[in-house]
């Protein structure tokens, strides 16, 4: 008993030591708490063994039952550190997973405590003065089988994150862990096969050494600065995804939305090196950028971010931080990843918005002056053209120079007209972009829209052209004009049918569906598509990608506000790559816009359609 007191009297110092600095370092968490739990068991099974060595028997006695808790407890607590420290997700979530874990040794420390009453464990006076010979009853090795289960299944977990880490401070810390778990788990063996050569026990001295290797693990390898991701019920439901590095930049921690973002699997992302994961997202010059930000950093500027576009059309965020260590030193970095697509989708299509409606006030005023002087300039030409067609009938009393120049009279106003009915087009069209809609709004079954909106564009007339449906059934009807709406998916089949002009397989495919309290309406074409540098562009009015004389630039432009007014949006599908695909998206019930009152239902007027 001598020489176990003796080993308690120099390792419980060690163990105190321990846990200071485990409560002090680090940001609390589950592997903080855990180590911490282990540490007091520690210190409890050392008290409650040096008691044993007082000489009042019920302080012993005492001393006995007090150790049996940590007895107990020690080798599952140290099983669930090291799974929370792999994170293994089963135990990180699931509360009930680790109270599992835990319950068998509740039934073993009931059988320690009541061992006098059915005498099924181990004698009471087994570690009485003089007394260091075991006794075990039937429970005894059971309670052994499984203790050693649980601190092997610890140490093997450690060993495996030593070997698969790719990071060197993450392997010599978990060498160190490793050493401290094998030695009191090793000494606990041989004395209970009776092994061992001495007399005593070596657990005590095994366990301070353990201690020493967990203040060498906290204070040089950072063992609690970068672990798993604080306050973990707020980060991983996060919508934003999180890194956490360590100074050497190789990843050691991070949540399901990150590891989604990145299109990885949970379990091949530690210790691999940040730059790598965004150089593989694709663009270019990420990992210098990336470089560019720490260094930034290290000299105390402040946390910055950068935006970039991944080869998936997405538009990823990427703010990046600096974590210090106690003495203000680099211990590693975060990263905080956010999916910006669709926020500078909605960004561009406001600002074509604003820019529509500041066109559609200026066409407005231009529409209505160039109208005036329009007029008298057709009716003049009427008069010029009537005049001239009584001179060419009545040539023959003509002189002959005076009969030509009247045929080239006749020919110059005839393409003077159809100059001014084009004119009259685009007048029409830029008061079709500023005015409010006129229709009758009310219950609008898209699907059918559709269908005669295709029907107006007579797509059957195209024998080279096949057209499919993929049309939901049972759709919710939509609050809008019909009118207005046949007028939009006009304007989509027309561009995609002049898209696919002379192709021998050529494909139009409109699809409805239900989607997140939207209803969506496809228009896609298996033509040549959009080319990447005007997609920003094919919204503006009079932008156009067809001939000259063969389009005005205001079929998409007009369609853009018809469905804005509506409550909706219509997009170009960037992601779409086997041609050109438009989304127009409206809300379901009463979210329509603003059409005026009812007028008789008409043919739809649309300007002349071009593929953007």
């Amino acid at each position: 008993m001598e020489a176990l007191l003796f080993q308690i009297g120099l390792s419980g110092p060690l163990v105190v030591a321990a846990i200071v600095h485990t409560a002090s370092s680090g940001t609390p968490g589950l592997v903080r708490r855990y180590l911490l739990a282990l540490l007091w068991l520690i210190l409890l099974w050392m008290l409650g063994m040096g008691a044993q060595g007082l000489p009042d028997a019920q302080l012993q006695r005492a001393g006995e039952l007090a150790s049996h808790v940590p007895a107990s407890f020690m080798a599952p607590v140290l099983c669930l550190l090291m799974l929370l420290h792999a994170r293994v997700e089963l135990f990180e979530t699931r509360r009930e997973a680790r109270w599992a874990v835990l319950a068998p040794f509740w039934l073993f420390l009931a059988a320690f405590w009541s061992h006098d009453f059915h005498g099924l464990m181990i004698d009471s006076n087994v570690l009485a003065p003089g007394g260091m010979k075991a006794e075990p009853g039937v429970l005894f090795w059971s309670f052994q089988v499984w203790t050693n289960l649980a601190a092997g299944v610890g140490l093997g977990t450690c060993a495996w994150i030593a070997r698969t880490s790719r990071s060197p401070r993450e392997r010599r810390r978990m060498a160190l862990l490793c050493v401290g778990i094998a030695m009191p788990l090793g000494f606990h063996l041989l004395f209970t096969l009776q092994l061992l050569p001495l007399g005593y026990p070596l657990t005590p001295a095994s366990l301070g050494i353990t201690s020493l290797l967990v203040v060498a693990a906290i204070r040089r390898y950072r063992l609690l600065e970068l672990q798993p991701i604080a306050r973990r019920d707020v980060i991983e439901a996060s919508r934003d995804g999180v890194l956490i590095a360590d100074d050497d930049a190789l990843l050691v921690d991070w949540n399901p939305m990150a590891a989604r973002l990145l299109g990885e699997e949970g379990d091949r992302l530690r210790g691999r090196p940040l730059a790598d994961l965004f150089d593989a997202l694709g663009p270019e010059r990420t990992s210098r950028r990336l470089a560019e930000m720490m260094e930034a950093l290290k000299r105390g500027e402040t946390p910055a971010s950068c935006e970039l576009e991944d080869r998936g059309d997405r538009i990823l965020e990427i703010g990046l931080g600096i974590a210090r260590g106690e003495s203000g030193d680099t211990a590693g970095y975060f990263v905080v990843l956010r999916d910006r697509t669709r926020e500078r989708r909605t960004e561009r299509l406001l600002q074509h918005s604003q820019r529509l409606e500041s066109v559609g006030i200026l066409a407005a005023g231009v529409a209505h002056e160039v109208n005036n002087p329009l007029a008298f300039v057709r009716a003049n030409l009427a008069y010029l053209s009537e005049g001239t067609r009584v001179l060419e009938a009545r040539q023959e009393d003509l002189p002959k120079d005076l009969a030509e120049q009247t045929r080239d009279f006749v020919d110059v106003i005839d393409e003077t007209l159809i100059g001014l009915d084009r004119i009259q087009g685009i007048v029409e069209g830029l008061l079709g972009l500023s005015r409010t809609a006129s229709e009758q709004v009310g219950r609008c079954d898209l699907n059918a829209t559709v269908t005669e909106a295709a029907r107006f564009a007579s797509l059957d007339a195209d024998p080279g052209l096949r057209v499919d449906f993929r049309l939901a059934e049972s759709l919710p009807e939509v609050e809008a004009s019909p009118d207005r709406l046949v007028q939009v998916f006009l304007n989509l089949f027309l561009n995609a049918r002049e898209a696919l002009r002379g192709a021998r397989d050529g494909r139009i495919l409109a699809e409805s569906r239900v989607a997140e309290g939207w209803i969506e309406v496809d228009v896609s074409d298996n033509g040549p598509g959009i080319s990447e540098a005007v997609r920003d562009r094919i919204f503006d009015p009079f932008f156009t990608t067809r001939p000259p004389n063969e389009g005005t630039g205001l079929g998409l432009p007009i369609a853009f506000d018809i469905v804005r007014e509506h409550g909706g949006s219509l997009e170009l599908d960037p992601s779409f790559q086997a041609g050109a695909r438009f989304v127009v998206r409206l809300p379901m019930g009463s979210g329509a816009g603003h059409p005026g009152p009812s007028e008789q239902r008409a043919e739809p007027q649309v300007a002349s359609p071009e593929e953007s």
